[in-house]
This record gives structure tokens, sequence and C-alpha cells, in this order.
């Protein structure tokens, strides 16, 4: 048989990039005039002079009409049967390719493909039920491959398809985004009169193949936004924040952390079907590499029992309970922070994706926010109360970091003045220890005491710190009546306290806190653990009222930061000389 020779189109650099990384499913989104539908003819070709059923598809006849053309002018040397009437192509190899449109897709059920290539796949109306229940039935025979080449249109399943090629855990799928500067032979200057021409959004979807969502979109300036790289570790004095959307069934669970000092994000951590004893031991590592300020986490589900036990571990866990109504406060005050150029992200592709897919419908007169059917919304969750901590923390009564008040523990010089404060609770006993430097003025925490019990084990409790330091509390501190405060003190004393009565004024005293870590003259022992997970999270309310909830330690300060003249030195024992010896002998004493 002589040999016949075939004139086809050879690749540009794009294509064969395209071409060379394609797997069993490929997807590839590009812009206009970039050169798909020769990608696809070139693949179609390929397989059918290897002898090969192939199949092409389109959403309607016209679309099809072009590929019919140049396929049928390229192959007519090699081609031994033509159906025009039913778009069919039957080659000397053995080969074959069919064309179909699919405004009747039903049509192709019974064949068998060893390639299909969808054109304008965005278009094609039911893509999911046609690829799920007709052409993906069509390869199984012969273990084929598939092609989806378009133009995107909005957040439709080919957004979806897109997606499973950008799945590291999908190694059967590829994708790609092509904008028409990939192509060699469109001039720069005509892509740049058309972004001059178009609205920005038509010009990202169709020149850049971004996935535009035009209708109740949520999220903007993404892009732009998309600048931060991802870090290893914290900077000295910055304070950080960690999110946690915990996942269920086939959600991902996700781990996000924000640099609070720069509202910067600095690490992900995303992973499925993962046990939830290894999500929290995940956690807790996130926990002891950043040391945040606070970690939200969410609480449905399975969240709240999970919650609980790294609270109990000590990790400055907040639950986050997600309603309609709360959902809807921390995604539109991301949205905010992306129009005002206020946070930067990581270039992670799934979170952009989300972000570019996320979505808002209206009903009952209240905004209803998620991802486009079959998709996921973890990452945007995870960022949205990963910011709400952030921005809670403008709110913060202590704002300033750990790294400007925490110093190493060190010996208290027994000339300094000391003394502890002391909050009761029904439910709770804490204590603060303070050391008062006379020359600098700085008052150094450097004990602390929390726990549940009884009057006598707390009592022996702070006797062990030192029996001789003044206590401090306020009577009627945490709403009591002054006698039932005074009741309290008896008892304490009765233990061998030595416990003074003051005055513990709430906001005029919180100042004064504010003040002295404000002009380095507070400063807190590394080991005062509890303190400062408290400080953490101690806040003001959206009406500035300060949230009264595990603050325990906080009070306790406050009243010795008020009860500061009430410090003393340790006592000095005077030494005892007996009186003179009448026989002039060396005189003795004694302490």
């Amino acid at each position: 048989m002589p040999k016949i020779k075939l004139r086809l189109r050879r690749p540009h650099a794009a294509q064969q990039k395209v071409i060379d990384e394609a797997k069993r499913f490929s997807v590839l989104s590009c812009g206009r005039r970039w050169g798909k539908t020769a990608l696809g003819i070139h693949q179609l070709i390929r397989a059918a002079l290897d002898g090969e059923p192939v199949g092409w598809f389109a959403p309607s006849y016209k679309m099809l009409a072009e590929a019919w053309r140049e396929v049928n002018k390229a192959l007519d040397p090699v081609t031994i049967r033509k159906s025009v009437q039913e778009y069919r192509l039957e080659l000397v190899t053995g080969g074959s390719i069919d064309f179909w449109s699919l405004d009747s897709p039903d049509v192709a059920r019974g064949r068998k493909y060893k390639l299909v290539v969808i054109d304008e796949a965005a278009y094609v109306k039911n893509l999911e039920d046609v690829w799920q229940h007709v052409m993906r039935p069509t390869l199984t025979d012969l273990k084929g491959g598939a092609w989806f080449l378009s133009t995107p249109k909005g957040m439709n399943y080919f957004k979806t398809l897109f997606d499973s090629g950008q799945d590291p855990e999908r190694a059967d799928w590829a994708s790609w985004q092509m904008p028409t500067s990939e192509n060699p032979y469109i001039e720069a200057t005509e892509i740049e009169a058309l972004r001059s021409e178009l609205s920005e959004a038509a010009f990202n979807q169709e020149h850049l193949a971004l996935f535009v969502n035009w209708e109740g979109a949520v999220f903007r300036r993404i892009l732009e936004a998309a600048t931060a790289e991802p870090q290893d570790g914290p900077v000295a004095g910055h304070s950080y924040a960690i999110s946690v959307d915990w996942g269920k069934k086939l959600d991902y669970t996700v781990f996000i952390v924000i640099d609070i000092t720069t509202r910067t994000m600095v690490a992900m951590d995303r992973s499925n079907q993962v046990d939830y004893v290894v999500q929290r031991g995940r956690l807790k590592a996130l926990f002891e590499r950043w040391k945040p300020h606070v970690i939200i986490a969410e609480a449905n589900s399975i969240g709240g029992p999970v919650i609980e036990l790294l609270q109990r571990e000590g990790l400055p866990v907040q639950a986050f309970t997600t309603t309609r109504a709360s959902k809807a406060t921390v995604i539109e005050a991301l949205a905010l922070a992306f129009e005002r150029d206020d946070i930067r992200i990581l270039p992670d592709p799934n979170l952009l994706r989300e972000l570019q897919a996320y979505q808002s419908e209206t009903s009952s007169g209240l905004p209803r926010y998620g991802a486009p059917p079959g998709q996921h919304d973890d990452c945007v969750m995870a960022l949205a109360l990963c910011w709400a901590a952030v921005s809670r923390q403008g709110r913060l009564v202590y704002s300033m970091p750990d790294a400007d008040i925490v110093v190493p523990d060190f010996k208290i010089s027994d000339h300094w003045r000391r003394a502890y404060a002391i909050d009761v609770r029904w439910d709770r006993v804490a204590v603060i220890w303070g050391a008062l430097d006379p020359q600098s003025d700085v008052l150094y925490i450097c004990g602390e005491y929390s726990g549940e019990a009884d009057v006598p084990v707390h009592a022996a409790a702070i006797r062990s710190k030192g029996d001789w330091f003044p206590g401090l509390m306020d009577p009627a501190a945490n709403g009591r009546e002054q006698i039932d405060g005074e009741y309290l003190m008896q008892a304490f004393r009765k233990h061998g306290l030595v416990l003074q009565a003051i005055d513990n004024p709430f906001e005029s005293g919180t100042l004064a806190v504010l003040e002295r870590m404000r002009s380095g003259r507070l400063k807190v022992f590394s080991s005062c653990v509890q303190y400062l997970q408290e400080r953490r999270l101690y806040r003001r309310d959206e009406d500035g009222q300060i949230v009264k909830e595990n603050d325990s330690l906080q009070d306790a300060l406050r009243c010795l930061v008020n009860g500061i003249s009430r410090m003393c030195t340790k006592p000095v024992k005077t030494p005892y000389y007996p009186p003179k010896q009448n026989d002039g002998g060396p005189r003795s004493w004694m302490f």
C-alpha cells in the first residue's frame, strides 16, 4: 500500500504543553482564539489514525460544522467511507470518527470510543447529565479518555470539571487555564484593544479564561489580594489567628493561619476523610508552631465535642456556631475586606476557585451564601472565620502582642514590694502574684493560680507561694453583696491568708492596666500561661462593652494594679541584743 502524506496543523507551544501534560480526562479553559478546536482536532485525528473509534461532540450542529469540515478535508486521502448525513468518517487504518450534536445527546448511547472531545463544553445544556449518563459510559469498554474544551461561562458544571483537574487527589484528571495571549499568532496590541473595549468581567472570561460569577457573585478583587507567600513560622513581635472548618463526610477540613499584625494569610492545611483524632493533632501542631492569640473553630456537628477536648488541653479555642445569620455576618465582613484591600491571601488554587465560585441568593429577605451545586466552600468558610477573629483583635481590651509584655522568669529581689490579688467566684478561684521594681516602677506578674476546689485547698495553694505576701480582694466583686464578700474573706483568713479589702473599679482599673502595658511598666513571666491565654481573648463586644467570660485572672490583675500601693517588701527580722554583761565578757546576740 503506497504511503499517504497528510497535512496536519502543527500545535503551537502552549497547545503542545497541554498535549504533553494531558491525562485520561483533560479539561481546557481557554480564551477566545487560543486554538482549542485545533487542539481537539489534533487529538481526535491522532487517535483515529491509530485505528481507534473516536467521537466529537458540540452543543449544536452549527458549532459542529467547522470541526467537521476541517477533519473531513485533512483526512480525505485516508477516508474509505463517509456519511454526510450521519457525520461519520471511516479510515483506512480502521479508525472511525463520529460527530454528534448535543441538541439530542441520547443518540450516542450504545457507542464505544477510545476518545471523545467535547467542544465548547461550558455551553452544553445539562452537561453534568450528558457526561455522566451518555458520554462517560461510551469510554468503559476501551478505557477511553475525554477532552473538555471551552471558553468558560460562569460557574456551571464545566467549572466543576475544571476543578477536578486541579485536585491532586484525582490522578486521572488534569486542567489548564490558557488566556488568548498564549496564542503566538494573536498580536498583543489586539488583545489590549479588547481589554479597553470590554468590561472587566467580560474580558476576564472571554480572553483570560477566568471563571466569572456573573450572577450572585460575593467576592471581588480576589486575584489582586492573592499576593501572599506561605511562611514556615511566626515573625518575632507578630500575633496570629487560626481558624478551623471541620470536614463532614465528603467535605474538607481546612485550617487557615493569618498574621494579625500584617493581616496576611500565611498558611493553609486542607485534608479530606481524615480521622478527627488526626485532625486534632494537626491543629495542636499548628498551635505549637504559631502560638496564636486565638483559634476560632466551627462548632456545628462534630465540632462541639472536639472543641471541648482542645479547650481542656489548653488551646485558646473559641466556638463559632454556623447559622444563616452568623454565616452572613462573617462572609460579608470578608467580602468587605477584599473590597477595601484589607487582606492578603495565598494564591492557593483551591481557595481561589472557591472564592470565585461563591455565590448568594436572597430568600425571605435574607441572603443565603454558599458554593454552587457540586462544589465546596470549606476554604471560604475557614478564611471567613479567621478574618472574623482577626477583625475582632481590633476590639481586644489589651491589643498589644505578647512579645511586648512577656519576659523570661527570673528570681525576684527580696527588696521588691510584693502582693497577690484574688478573684473568687462560685465555681473558681483565680490568683495573680506581682512584684514591683522600685527603680523602674515596672510591675512583674510572676505567678498565677486558677482552679476549682474547696477553700482549704485554695488557701494551701496560695500559702505555698509565700505566707508573708499581703493578699488583696474586692468583697463586692462579681456582683456580690458586700456582706457576702466579707464572709468569703473571713473564710480564707481562717486558713491563714492575710487578706485586705480594696475597691476594684472596672473601667478605670482596666485603663490603669492598659496604661501600664502601653508604657512598658507591666511585664508578665512566660510561665503565666493561663493569664496569657485569657488575655488573648479578653475583648469588647459590638457595643464596646467588655465581654465577661473566661476573665477571672483579668479581674485579679486589675485588683492587683488598683491595690499597688498596698504591696510591701518581705519582713526583715530585727536582731535582739541582750543586755551587756557586768563581767565584761564577749556579748552574745540572737535573732
